[in-house]
């Protein structure tokens, strides 16, 4: 359970840039693990906020960036996670529940790419 509050900034180039700040707005991200890897640990983040950029920053700032993240990971695993086949930025949403205007429930969901399904297959346990 990640809780850093997040604030939005804009650096010189104009390029949106968030990062956790006493004086962000409130945010709640929940992990999960899901499977361990020699190098990686695959998750599962539920959102319970919307803030922009929340997971990648709640992973960030707890120490396990998102894998592929040029903005806020770690550019060495990055660099080793592209040795291993990773070609983009490993973050997927899975699934979302709307709730239509008439009060139904909606789920949508989507099966992971293809290309990070084969990453996964390939990694080293």
């Amino acid at each position: 359970r990640v809780t850093a509050a997040l604030e939005k900034n804009t650096v010189r180039s104009g390029e949106r840039v968030v990062r956790a700040s006493e004086e962000g707005k409130a945010s709640e991200t929940h992990f999960r693990v899901l499977e361990h890897y020699r190098d990686a640990t695959l998750l599962e983040a539920q959102p319970l906020t919307g803030r922009t950029h929340q997971i990648r920053v709640h992973a960030q700032v707890s120490g396990h960036a998102v894998a592929g993240d040029e903005k806020y990971g770690d550019r060495e695993f990055n660099r080793h996670m592209r040795e291993l086949g990773l070609r983009r930025l490993f973050l997927h949403a899975s699934a979302i529940d709307l709730v239509l205007p008439d009060g139904r429930p909606l789920r949508v969901s989507a099966p992971l790419d293809p290309a990070l399904t084969d990453f996964l297959e390939a990694l080293p346990r």
